[in-house]
């Protein structure tokens, strides 16, 4: 990985050095430019985006004060080292409060340099690993985050808690700080608020915890979705209306029969279709088809995910004993074929 640097200094002789110093160091190191003062530093700054920006303080134009609030203020936050002289103390710390990273004190020794530059590097390249493994998270945080916002409105508990320990098992197996996985849980907690709000909840659940400790983030994470469990069984009544409880499930334990009809989950509750009906919807804002083709294909996706069977063998499993009328309402529900579900998901 090249390691791009960019030397600003009026005096010629200190670039001639620090070029020498680098490129001996390290075969990653690039000198991207050399700069006599800052306005010319900003200019190429601008065109070469640099990782790391070594500045002399003292230099007719702009400075290398100027030239560090002007990067800061069109939003480039490379790293800046700065170099000072003795007597320039005083500037030193002025540019400490607009962020350098270090600065080197002048006449420069050779193993400070390298030293310097080699700790930025390295926590460049950690930050890069940590940006990459990031990136590869956010589709399975995603999909964990909407399969408990699904769940939830739901009032599946059972399949909640699942989903959740999945996700806690996600991030704590990612190879990123501790900060990291904390912004990953608050990324999957504002999803499910999202996707709940866009379903009619209107209460903002507070989300809160210490900022440096993940497993206290983890508490307050479980915490909160219970509150939401509750918050959403308080809304619809649930469980003062027992048979409805009970046909979920009925439905929950017999989802794999594939002549699972409504009459059949009515017969031993007597109650009528229609106003069965109506109930459902209310408590879950699903259909007694889409209720049941999504307990089916939250399985489905299970199996694929976790289990050695065919596909064919998946929707034998699911209720689904016709492979192609599996296959297509797979895809029609989760927008992949079974087989393409399976494939995308054993490379995360």
């Amino acid at each position: 990985m090249i390691y791009r640097i960019l030397l600003v200094d009026d005096e010629a002789m200190v670039k001639k050095s620090l070029h020498k110093i680098l490129t001996n160091a390290d075969p990653d190191y690039k000198i991207v430019g050399e700069a006599n003062d800052g306005l010319e530093a900003l200019e190429l700054a601008r065109r070469e985006q640099p990782h790391l920006i070594i500045t002399d303080i003292s230099m007719p134009g702009m400075d290398g004060i100027e030239l560090i609030q002007c990067l800061r203020q069109e939003g480039y936050e490379m790293d800046i080292i700065i170099l000072s002289g003795y007597g320039e103390f005083e500037y030193a710390q002025e540019a400490i409060r607009h962020g350098i990273v270090d600065y080197i004190l002048k006449p420069m020794r050779q193993e400070q340099v390298v030293q310097l530059v080699k700790n930025r590097f390295e926590h460049f390249m950690k930050s890069r690993k940590a940006a990459i493994t990031k990136g590869q998270l956010i589709a399975p945080i995603s999909s964990a985050a909407e399969r408990i916002g699904n769940e939830l409105w739901i009032a599946n508990e059972p399949a909640v808690r699942q989903a959740m320990n999945g996700l806690f098992q996600l991030l704590e197996a990612t190879d990123v700080a501790q900060e990291e996985r904390i912004s990953l849980l608050r990324d999957a907690a504002s999803l499910i608020q999202s996707q709940l709000q866009l379903q009619s909840l209107r209460t903002v659940w507070a989300f809160t915890y210490d900022e440096q400790d993940f497993r206290k983030a983890v508490l307050s994470f479980e915490q909160w979705l219970g509150q939401a469990l509750t918050e959403i069984r308080d809304k619809r009544n649930w469980g003062k209306r027992s048979v409805i409880q009970q046909a979920i499930d009925y439905i929950n334990v017999n989802f794999a029969d594939s002549e699972l009809s409504l009459e059949k989950v009515l017969a031993p509750l007597g109650i009528s279709s229609t106003h069965f009906y109506h109930m459902l919807l209310e408590e879950t804002g699903l259909s007694y088809i889409a209720y049941l083709t999504h307990v089916r294909m939250e399985h489905a996706k299970e199996l694929l995910q976790h289990s050695s069977l065919k596909t064919y063998e998946v929707g034998e499993k699911c209720g689904y004993p016709d492979y192609p009328h599996f296959t297509k309402r797979f895809k029609r529900q989760i927008g992949l074929s079974p087989s393409e579900y399976r494939k995308n998901m054993q490379q995360k």
